[in-house]
């Protein structure tokens, strides 16, 4: 009789035990539910924290799950949104995933520079001008390329343009780190070949991204443009670019006067043979290939039309007719 028993007992017992699992294992379907995983939980705080926001029905049955599943120690910190019907496994497959990033939320646009980029700074909250400007022209930080410390103008064009997540006090050192280990990110070793093989160096080739980055509007157009402007390097020509001469005004013009372009600046490559001293703006990435690849042209000018294309030309004739037809509306449907 002892044989027929135990077992029916064995049977009830984990039936009684089975069903309330597989119901507290059930799917769960919630309104919009925004929950906050600090960064020092542990599986049991989250349990505990998906239960008190309807997320689960059992810190129990959670915990069974992430025992069986072994993922108890791969739920990640973060904000999490939930909306709609989810398992167990739903839960943890997001919380494996992880959240929406924390902190303050900063985006650099490209062809910023340094006093931009500080104006957004300290708009976001994040560190002050001054606190920032500090930073750059003193900052130890660890790329051989940087220009020495002590220029308040150093980190021009080093400042990678992206968002960027910080967290509320993180100081304007730890900012720029970020910043720059974003460069040195696109800053390949094939760029680093490519270089050596011109014979140019990485404050020329930042120049002329960040000249192409001001100047381009079309995508297409900056490899044109970085090309147009190596051309009229080759042949000692003025660059003659309008971006730097704003850079030395500190202000954007859309029409340069003859007073403009006659002002006293280093930075005025209507007067200045060669590239300036040094970037005027942070490039993305598309100028940073466009002044590493430029491309094999015979132009030697071009002049924006109205949807911010350029036209580009082999003489100064060819310039002056690609003007005229421009002012014509000549080029309005192309």
């Amino acid at each position: 009789m002892k044989k027929i028993i135990i077992p029916i007992i064995i049977l009830i017992v984990l039936a009684a035990v089975a069903v309330p699992l597989y119901t507290y294992l059930a799917p769960v379907t919630v309104e919009k539910t925004e929950i906050d995983v600090p960064s020092d939980s542990n599986s049991t705080k989250i349990g505990t924290l998906l239960k008190e926001n309807n997320l689960i029905r059992s810190e129990f049955a959670f915990k069974v799950h992430l025992k069986i599943s072994g993922d108890g120690s791969e739920l990640k910190a973060g904000k999490y949104t939930f909306k709609g019907k989810y398992s167990m496994g739903d839960i943890t497959a997001q919380l494996k995933k992880g959240g929406e990033a924390k902190g303050i939320k900063l985006t650099i646009p490209e062809g910023y520079n340094l006093k931009q980029i500080s104006d957004v700074l300290a708009k976001d909250g994040l560190c002050t001008k001054d606190e920032f400007n500090l930073a750059v022209a003193n900052g130890d930080y660890p790329y051989d390329y940087l220009p020495a410390k002590g220029d308040p103008n150093r980190l021009q064009g080093f400042l990678y343009p992206e968002t960027y997540i910080f967290d509320e006090g993180t100081s304007a050192e730890t900012i720029i780190a970020a910043m720059l280990k974003e460069f040195n990110s696109q800053f390949t070793s094939e760029y680093k070949a490519q270089l050596q093989k011109d014979g140019r160096t990485v404050l020329q080739w930042l120049t002329m991204a960040s000249i192409v980055e001001k100047e381009a509007v079309v995508k297409d157009d900056r490899p044109i443009i970085a090309g147009v402007f190596y051309n009229r390097l080759a042949k000692n020509m003025l660059l003659q670019s309008c971006a730097t001469v704003q850079y030395a005004l500190g202000e954007v013009k859309t029409v340069l006067s003859n007073q403009d372009v006659q002002i006293d600046s280093p930075y005025n490559t209507y007067k200045n043979q060669g590239l300036p001293p040094g970037p005027i703006a942070s490039p993305g990435h598309a100028s940073l290939e466009a002044a590493m690849y430029p491309a094999q042209t015979e132009y030697l000018f071009f002049v924006a039309k109205h949807n911010g294309a350029h036209v580009f030309t082999k003489t100064y004739e060819e310039h002056l007719a690609a003007k005229t037809a421009i002012k014509n509306g000549e080029y309005d449907n192309q």
